[in-house]
């Protein structure tokens, strides 16, 4: 049953978006804000199959944490589930994006004309300082900056770098508040995963990022409280919802290793 559940969802989810690319982008001339408002209906429309086909919620924690005028959430990144999500949760999300998405014939229209941050990731030094500017764009107009320090989804139980332009973000924009943000959503959606499992996925705002950290400080700090965080609500999700167990970090493998010899 859940395989068929799984079915149903990938046929209307593939199929759904297709249809709304094409009959909705002619919107876009209208500007960032109809490309944002087609953006938010068809997250909300995916948050209603994930729940009426495979029985997926969003738990929302922290949510006391979260500013009400602009601010950097910077994210864990495990499924496809959080890109759209933030859109059902803040106002005018505008996610730092590599700049190849903008090239997907229909869709990258979308991201296009939608008010995102698109980076060019070979260019180097130039991609940071196009980084800050098209942030402090999104940042004027009131928008909630979205960006996954990992540049790519990263399934449970594993451990990828921080990239250095968190911290970019962090020293150009001192008075915008920044929040981390623990997930288990790949628990439930995994990366290029043809099941998807009923349960609670939770996103959990995280207390905002001190300023005036030095850069080592603050990237221990902001990796240590994420992925702290997140490997805890993996684990509990997999006991309450009877999910397969993450993958293992290499120092976890080695801790077990040593209490079984123990």
């Amino acid at each position: 049953m859940a395989s068929l559940r799984a079915l149903i969802f990938n046929i209307l989810f593939f199929g759904g978006t297709t249809l709304e690319c094409l009959f909705l982008w002619p919107l876009l001339c209208f500007g960032p804000k109809t490309g944002q408002l087609t953006g938010r209906f068809w997250c909300h429309w995916v948050q209603f199959l994930l729940r009426n086909t495979v029985n997926m919620r969003p738990r929302i924690l922290g949510s006391q944490n979260l500013p009400d005028g602009p601010c950097i959430l910077v994210s864990k990144h495990q499924s496809a589930w959080e890109t759209l999500t933030f859109h059902t949760l803040v106002r005018d999300p505008a996610y730092v994006l590599k700049k190849e998405l903008i090239n997907i014939p229909v869709f990258g229209l979308f991201l296009k004309y939608s008010g995102q941050v698109a980076v060019d990731r070979s260019a180097g030094a130039s991609a940071l300082k196009g980084m800050i500017t098209g942030v402090d764009k999104a940042l004027k107009r009131g928008a909630q900056i979205v960006i996954f320090p990992e540049g790519t989804r990263t399934p449970p139980g594993t451990d990828r770098p921080y990239h250095p332009g968190i911290y970019a973000l962090y020293r150009a924009f001192p008075d915008v508040p920044m929040i981390p943000i623990a997930l288990n959503s790949g628990m439930f959606w995994g990366r290029h995963k043809f099941m998807k499992y009923g349960g609670e996925v939770t996103l959990e705002y995280l207390e905002p990022v001190k300023p005036g950290l030095d850069r080592k400080t603050f990237m221990t700090e902001i990796k240590s409280r994420i992925d702290g965080r997140t490997r805890e609500l993996e684990k509990s999700a997999q006991i309450e919802f009877n999910l397969p167990a993450p993958r293992q970090t290499e120092q976890e493998q080695i801790e077990d290793a040593q209490k079984t010899a123990d």
